[in-house]
């Protein structure tokens, strides 16, 4: 394999995930489409091992809908994304203490409660 070549996907992969969760560019929806997208791409290349590499894409979902300093609209666009790398880890979910995890996580998704976004005059 091209090292620079590795080098640049997963160089993209961290760009792309900064642009989602700092909200660089909320109003360009396919980018978390392209999140998803890479992920199981690195992880189907075996870049990146695949239930650490889900799981952050899933941290990064959840938490980026529950930061109340992001656009509304952003921020439900990533709750209505974060199903997927769980749909994906509940793949790679084989012995008990994954499924106990992945049970975790599916409850921190339920227990959510999402604050409605600061507005400008918010201090």
């Amino acid at each position: 394999m091209n090292l620079s070549c590795d080098n640049h996907r997963l160089d993209e992969w961290f760009w792309l995930k900064h642009r989602i969760r700092c909200a660089l560019a909320p109003d360009e929806p396919r980018l978390v489409a392209r999140l998803l997208c890479t992920a199981r791409n690195l992880a189907r290349q075996d870049e990146l091992p695949a239930w650490p590499l889900f799981e952050s894409v899933f941290d990064l979902l959840l938490d980026t809908a529950g930061d109340p300093a992001l656009p509304w609209h952003w921020r439900c666009h990533c709750l209505d994304h974060v199903w997927q790398p769980l749909r994906d880890l509940g793949r790679l979910a084989l012995r008990p203490s994954d499924q106990l995890r992945l049970r975790l996580m599916t409850q921190r998704l339920l227990h959510m409660q999402m604050q409605p976004s600061l507005t400008y005059t918010d201090h």
